[in-house]
């Protein structure tokens, strides 16, 4: 009994913990003002960019079409990349995007590529077309370490974010693990059945 609870005891560090939600929304950022410092962090997660990072609140400026609800974080000429700040393992459900045209291209749509660096060294990419007002995405992605937004495509204007959901996760247990977890659970059956037959040869 005693080894079986020391495998449980082992069993129960090895899971991962359980994840923690949280939303980035800026609003803990002064508005109205543009960083070049090239990155930043805001509601637990930090975040790097190409050239600027510039913060806008409740307000309807002329280069978003649509009324801006909430503090969004706007950046261009380059990628925008996203981590836990102090490192770990994440998960993405959901965020709004838009991009506002400094530069007044006058298009009403443009595409950016998403990359997601798993904790593996693996990726996920996928591309997604935004415009002018926000829209909720979701990419419900996890065991991530890192998520990048690639510069727009077809133009030179700033990508907008708020809203990003996002839960922390603890470590996937490593293969070895694994082993360990199903090599245990095969010897708590076998221990559980030299019980039984015990009782039986008794009765």
């Amino acid at each position: 009994m005693r080894r079986i609870g020391l495998f449980l005891g082992a069993l129960a560090l090895s899971i991962p913990a359980t994840a923690n939600a949280a939303t980035v929304t800026f609003e803990d950022q002064a508005a109205f003002r543009c960083d070049l410092s090239g990155s930043g962090a805001s509601g637990g997660m930090s975040y790097s960019y190409g050239f600027a990072a510039c913060y806008y609140s409740p307000s309807n400026p002329a280069d978003f079409p649509t009324p801006i609800t909430s503090t969004v974080m706007a950046s261009g000429y380059g990628a925008t990349s996203f981590a836990l700040t102090g490192g770990g393992i994440f998960s993405l459900s959901t965020l709004d995007l838009a991009f506002g045209p400094f530069n007044h291209s006058g298009l009403a749509s443009d595409t950016t590529l998403v990359t997601g660096t798993l904790s593996d060294g693996g990726t996920l990419t996928t591309t997604l077309t935004v415009g002018r007002g926000f829209q909720n995405y979701a990419l419900n992605w996890g065991n991530l370490t890192s998520i990048s937004f690639g510069q727009l495509q077809s133009s030179s204007e700033y990508l907008a974010f708020d809203n990003i959901n996002y839960s922390t996760e603890g470590a996937v247990p490593e293969p070895g693990t694994w082993a360990m977890m199903i090599v245990g659970f095969g010897a708590i059956g076998a221990a559980a059945r030299r019980r039984r037959s015990k009782k039986l040869a008794l009765a």
